[in-house]
């Protein structure tokens, strides 16, 4: 058992590894290859897409079967397979297909959660969700300084080479893992109506997909476009990045146990959306990369407050058997918000311009802001009288 849970650690850090040593890069090299604003919305918006179609079915059917590795496994190699095509692609279609594996791919990590658990007793839940998120981040971290050393001496192509070989190393750890039994309920349809009825479910999920719109279309899209052309090097695109997924590693400790426990989950909330704002402002007037940085910072505070705090709320007042019903519907929902990101950004950009589109998102941001102080109080206090019935 501890020996298949070592062996998943890795790889969880190789898979997401795969997954992002390209994602600083993605979109200049996308414009290398002389691909419209419009066009290049589309190719990354379709990772999203994948997820907001794929994950409750293939949720249903990993239920079913029960066959966790398998899924895990058929993870590594779309990943790995997503990254080889778009060493080679050229062509438009192409490269949708290979981000159409790779969103398939990002769609098996809850067989990966649920896989992860059953390696730990039934008492060390939460020790196996924390170090599970910690294995996430440290593969993310590693793509990144993969992706930026081999895009500052070899260009933007590089780092998808990377991408492949770190989902190799993926695959080769993951057919080692050992087959566990794991029961579970599995999803039905009936669950699925009540939980798409659900409030406590839709609220929190509505300003997820607010938040994945935001952050897919400027962090993980065209915010390294806009390092690009303030002068950034290779190098200084992937610490521009990756500053996003560090500032949560090193904070996490702080605005879990102490911030959010100050300030409470709706204040909290309200804070996550009004530094999304204050990082789309930054990105839209920066005068230079310095200023990026400090932007990526904030945006990553924002994530770890809003992404930990509605990922709770949307299962608080589910009954346990139905509660990874709806984190499924969670994350298929919040996968619109991945897709509209980078189409909606890109096509204003192609309109007007880097800095309207930013200043656009930063006021759609604001405006969440606003919706969470009046609805998240009356969905808490709906929800809390019937409980006490």
């Amino acid at each position: 058992m501890k020996k298949s849970r070592q062996l998943l650690s890795i790889v969880i850090v190789f898979f997401w590894a795969s997954e992002y040593c390209h994602v600083p890069y993605f979109t200049p090299y996308l414009t290398l290859l002389g691909f419209s604003m419009t066009a290049i919305g589309f190719m990354v918006g379709v990772y999203g897409f994948t997820q907001m179609i794929v994950r409750i079915p293939l949720g249903i059917y990993t239920d079913v079967s029960g066959s966790y590795k398998g899924v895990v496994v058929m993870g590594t190699l779309f990943t790995t397979v997503s990254s080889l095509g778009l060493i080679f692609a050229q062509s438009m279609w192409f490269v949708i297909f290979c981000r159409f594996l790779a969103g398939i791919a990002a769609s098996t990590w809850i067989a990966f959660t649920v896989l992860y658990s059953a390696y730990y007793e039934a008492e060390e839940g939460v020790k196996a969700m924390a170090n599970i998120q910690a294995f996430n981040n440290g593969g993310k971290l590693l793509a990144f300084a993969l992706g930026t050393i081999t895009a500052t001496f070899w260009g933007y192509r590089v780092p998808l080479v990377m991408s492949f070989l770190t989902g190799l190393v993926a695959i080769v750890f993951a057919i080692q893992l050992k087959t566990i039994p794991i029961r579970r309920e599995p999803m039905q349809i009936s669950h699925i109506v009540g939980i798409f009825k659900n409030p406590s479910v839709l609220l929190p999920s509505f300003f997820a997909i607010i938040m994945q719109m935001i952050l897919h279309g400027t962090v993980f899209s065209f915010t390294s476009t806009v390092a690009e052309q303030l002068g950034a090097s290779a190098f200084e695109i992937g610490l521009n990045t990756s500053l996003f997924t560090v500032i949560q590693v090193v904070a996490a400790g702080f605005v879990g146990g102490k911030l959010v426990k100050k300030l409470g989950e709706q204040r909290s909330v309200l804070l996550g959306f009004l530094l999304l704002a204050l990082h789309s402002l930054l990105v839209a007037v920066a005068p230079n990369v310095w200023v990026l940085y400090l932007a990526q910072i904030l945006c990553g505070l924002g994530n770890l407050l809003l992404f930990s705090i509605l990922a709770a709320m949307a299962i608080r007042y589910i009954p346990q058997e139905n509660k990874s019903t709806a984190m499924g519907l969670f994350q298929a929902l919040y996968g619109i918000g991945m897709t509209i990101g980078p189409l909606l950004l890109s096509n204003m950009v192609a309109a007007w311009n880097y800095r309207t589109a930013y200043l656009v998102f930063g006021a759609i941001a604001v405006v969440s802001l606003i919706l969470a102080a009046v609805t998240l109080p009356m969905l808490a206090h709906r929800m809390e009288g019937k409980r006490a019935q």
